[in-house]
Parts: C-alpha cells; sequence; structure tokens
C-alpha cells in the first residue's frame, strides 16, 4: 500500500513517494511504448500458439524476448522458424505482470543470408528457364592461350594468386589485368563493364573472372543477373574463380568453366609448362619414329619397283616391241603376196577375157601390169622405212625409261634432304651443342641450375666433350629477348 513517508538521505529530509511494482512496471512501459523501430536477429526459442507466438531475436551479444500476433505473423511472405534471420519492425514495452521486457512485433520479414538465398535461388529457377545455364552453350577453352585476361580486385589476394600460378605453370603466356570492384553496389557496374571492355577490344583469347571468399552478402555481384547475362553474351569463353567453395554463385553458372579458387582458374587456363614440354618430346619422337617409318617404305617401294623386269631389264621392252613388229611385218608380207597373186590372177582372167575384143583393149594387160609393179615398189620402199624405224622407237624408249629412273632418284633425294633438315642432328651441324649436367638426360637452359665444379656433358655433331664448370654467370636482366 502506497504511503508518504519522512525519509532522511544523508542528513536530508525529503517527501518521496512509494511505488508498487505494477505502477513501476506500468511507467516503463509507458515510456517504451513510443519507441518503435527495426530490429534484426536470429530467431529461437520459437514457441508458437493460435493466435501469437512467443521468440527471441538473438545475435553474439544479446538476447531481445518478442511476441508476435497472428495478423503479422499473416503478413510475412516465409513460415516463421527457428534459426532464420529475421528484421522486424516492432514497438518496445515491458510486461507488466513480470516485469519482462519484450518487443512487440508490428510485421516481420525474412533478412540476411536467408533471404538472400531466396533471392539467388528465384533468379536461378528463372535464369535456368531461359537456358542460361545449359551445357550446350558453354566453349571449351583454349589449350595454348597467348593473352589471358583477368577482372578481378587491385588490392585482394586474388590477383597475387592468379599472378603468381600463372607465370609459374605457362610464362609464354601474357597477362592482362582490369581492376575492379568486387564488393558493394558499383561492383556489378564494374564487372560488366569490364567484361564489355575486353569483348570489344578482343585483347584476350580466354578471361578470369575471381575474388577471394567471403559471406552471401559478399559474393551479391556475382549473384547479379547483369554479371551473369554479361558471362554468357561474352564471346571470349570465361573462367570463375571465386573462393567461396561450399556455395556457387551465379556467375559460376554461366561461365564455360568454374574452379573453386583464383588459383584453380589460373590452373585450368594454362597448361603445366612440364606437361608441355613432356608432349613435345612425346610428339618429336612420334615424328622421328614416323620419318623413319615413311622413309622405310619408300626404300621398300623404290627396291620393288628397281626390281621389276622392266626397269631392272629395258632391253625386254623393246625386245617385246621388236618381236610384234616382226611378227606384223611378216603378216603385212604374207597379205601382200597374197592379194597380188589374187590380182595377177584376175589379170590373167581379164586378159584372156581381152584377147576376145578389139585390139586398143589389148593394152590395158600391159598397163596393170606397170601398176603391179610400181605398187611393188611401193610396198618395197614402206618396208624398208618400216625396218629404219624399229632402233628409232628402241632408243626413244631408253630414253624415257633413264628419265623416269632419274626423276625417282630426285624425289629420294628431296626426301632424304627434308629428312636430314628436320633431325635434330640438323641443328648440331650448324654449330650448336646440348649441353647437360654429368650423369644426366635433361638438356641445360639456365646457368643458375649448375655450380662451380660440376661436370659437364656436350654433345656435339660429331662426338662428345666433357668438361668441368669452373665460373657461373648469372643472366643479365634485359640480356634475354623474347
Amino acid at each position: 500500500m502506497a504511503g508518504v513517508y519522512n525519509v532522511p538521505i544523508m542528513g536530508i529530509s525529503e517527501k518521496e513517494r512509494v511505488y508498487t511494482v505494477g505502477e513501476v512496471n506500468r511507467l516503463a512501459d509507458g515510456l517504451l511504448q513510443g519507441l518503435v523501430l527495426w530490429v534484426e536477429g536470429e530467431v529461437s526459442n520459437l514457441r508458437p500458439y493460435p493466435n501469437y507466438s512467443f521468440f527471441s531475436l538473438s545475435d553474439e551479444d544479446a538476447s531481445i524476448s518478442c511476441i508476435i500476433f497472428r495478423d503479422a505473423l499473416a503478413g510475412m511472405d516465409c513460415e516463421l522458424r527457428e534459426g532464420m534471420s529475421l528484421l522486424v519492425r516492432g514497438r518496445l514495452g515491458i510486461y507488466v505482470r513480470r516485469g519482462q521486457f519484450r518487443l512487440n512485433v508490428l510485421e516481420a520479414r525474412e533478412s540476411g543470408e536467408g533471404r538472400l538465398r531466396k533471392e539467388f535461388l528465384l533468379l536461378m529457377r528463372k535464369l535456368a528457364a531461359e537456358g542460361l545455364f545449359d551445357e550446350a552453350l558453354k566453349r571449351p577453352l583454349p589449350a595454348y592461350p597467348d593473352t589471358v585476361g583477368l577482372i578481378t580486385s587491385l588490392e585482394g589476394a586474388a590477383v597475387r594468386d592468379v599472378v603468381i600460378n600463372l607465370t609459374r605453370r605457362f610464362p609464354g603466356a601474357r597477362l592482362l589485368i582490369r581492376g575492379v570492384r568486387v564488393q558493394g553496389e558499383e561492383a556489378v557496374g564494374d564487372i560488366v563493364a569490364a567484361l564489355d571492355l575486353f569483348n570489344r577490344a578482343q585483347a584476350a583469347e580466354v578471361l578470369i573472372l575471381a575474388r577471394g571468399g567471403g559471406s552471401l552478402e559478399d559474393l551479391r555481384p556475382f549473384n547479379s543477373e547483369e554479371v551473369a547475362r554479361a558471362i554468357r553474351a561474352s564471346s571470349i569463353p570465361v573462367v570463375t574463380g571465386v573462393g567461396h567453395e561450399p556455395d556457387i554463385t551465379l556467375s559460376d553458372l554461366a561461365a564455360d568453366f568454374r574452379a573453386s579458387t583464383p588459383t584453380g582458374a589460373a590452373e585450368a587456363v594454362v597448361p603445366s609448362r612440364e606437361e608441355v614440354i613432356g608432349l613435345l618430346r612425346q610428339k618429336e619422337l612420334a615424328m622421328a619414329s614416323g620419318l623413319r617409318h615413311a622413309l622405310h617404305r619408300l626404300e621398300r617401294r623404290l627396291g620393288a619397283q628397281m626390281a621389276r623386269r622392266p626397269l631392272s631389264d629395258p632391253a625386254m621392252l623393246v625386245n617385246q616391241a621388236a618381236q610384234r613388229l616382226a611378227d606384223a611385218e611378216a603378216e603385212l608380207v604374207s597379205a601382200g603376196r597374197m592379194s597380188l597373186e589374187r590380182r595377177e590372177r584376175a589379170l590373167e582372167t581379164a586378159d584372156l577375157a581381152l584377147a576376145r575384143f578389139p585390139r586398143e583393149y589389148r593394152a590395158l594387160p600391159l598397163r596393170v601390169e606397170e601398176g603391179a609393179r610400181k605398187l611393188t615398189a611401193s610396198l618395197k620402199v614402206w618396208l624398208r622405212w618400216r625396218g629404219a624405224e624399229l632402233p628409232l622407237r628402241a632408243r626413244e624408249l631408253e630414253s624415257a625409261m633413264a628419265d623416269m629412273i632419274s626423276r625417282g632418284e630426285g624425289r629420294l633425294r628431296l626426301a632424304g634432304s627434308r629428312l636430314d633438315a628436320l633431325s635434330p642432328l640438323a641443328v648440331l651441324a650448324r654449330g650448336y651443342a646440348i649441353v647437360t649436367r654429368e650423369g644426366e638426360t635433361r638438356p641445360l637452359t639456365d646457368s643458375a641450375a649448375v655450380g662451380v665444379g660440376d661436370g659437364l656433358d656436350i654433345r656435339l655433331h660429331r662426338g662428345r666433350i666433357r668438361g668441368e664448370v669452373r665460373e657461373v654467370r648469372p643472366r643479365e636482366e634485359g640480356s634475354e629477348t623474347r
């Protein structure tokens, strides 16, 4: 019961009112009722009831009790559940009966990682339905790119990881770096502009889009629709290397290749120097083996051609032609004689028939006989001409065979000269040498690989030289050109 007392405090008597517990709680509730504010935290201790639900909002430092009534709960765009990140607008107050500090929630919606993940899933379904992530659209990466484009922040560790690993694996590749913001509201515009710049200039054969790890909030630019569409619209293959292994971004899905880290992206776009050297050695051995086999096949074919009778004995062709010519000549003479005999018999028959005719017709046999003599003379001249033509044809055939053999020898010499030009020994013949450490087979290409006193094996075009290192001079900067 309230009363009025004179209470001496530090020697001074003052008149004070004494409040009940309920009055204190109502007074505090009245003071707090005017505070309506937004609060964000994680839902815990959820206790649902038909008309309202109790829960607590917690963060790393503190916790606050909350109550949400059915109307506000129905206005939420998601189901209230334990552990979700929630953004609420509420009125502060005191539960008078227990004196418990509490927030009366007026409206609530999912926030933080949960909201971002929901937005991510909705956008991913939309772009997937358009076919933006189809595997058929993804292009193969160039095997040996001359120029690699890198889009990343110049202040993070990603740029250092890509540069170190790319130059270590494949020093022959040139790296073009475009610095952009990879976090914040302006990051989306920076990344899209960088992709557009590389595509307009066609300055690289493959692009790397990289950044270090981070939360889902940090990775929002890589989950934006604008960046995903810009990656898919790029005429240059794009590799993403976002250091956030558990999650995958929309940029990863749209890219032609996804690496889990910037280092993995660098390893994906260029081959290893050791692998390239090994492959070149295999190709060299395969080429040399193929050339040897081809030369052996040509030698066997040439031997088989030389072993054929027309090439080993050209006179056989001449003899066969002479035999056919002699047979034809004999047939022609026989046919001519038979024709003359038939004509003589015909003349005799005609002579007997003409004897019965007047005198002027009796001179006809003489003219016929004269014609026969002329025909015989012409036949003999033709036979003599044929006899003189046979040696001429034989000489022409021999000349043609010699010319064909000469052309075959020329092609063989040309193939041999080409094989010599491709042989590694031809390089040694021009004054070069192969230097290896004694007991090893790998050629030395850097003076830093040997020390004073090391033995050397020097292979020349003819013979070998064994030597010892007396002095090592390191390569001077700028003394070696690309």
